[in-house]
């Protein structure tokens, strides 16, 4: 997914400003695609956690 966001923000910057766009875009785009991919990995972690904090006070009580 990182690569598409990568392609996407490359593409304006090639036909706005040449080559040096693209590569802005194009680290634009890697940095938003990290950011797309860790942001999914911390909400399905914070669901585990929730999860095994409710199963802990199940078996507490």
């Amino acid at each position: 997914m990182t690569l598409l966001y990568m392609l996407i923000g490359a593409l304006p910057g090639l036909l706005f400003l040449g080559i040096p766009g693209a590569v802005i875009g194009g680290l634009i785009g890697f940095v938003y695609g990290a950011t797309q991919s860790n942001h999914r990995r911390i909400v399905e972690l914070e669901k585990e956690v929730n999860e095994l904090k409710e199963n802990k006070n199940k078996s507490g009580n």
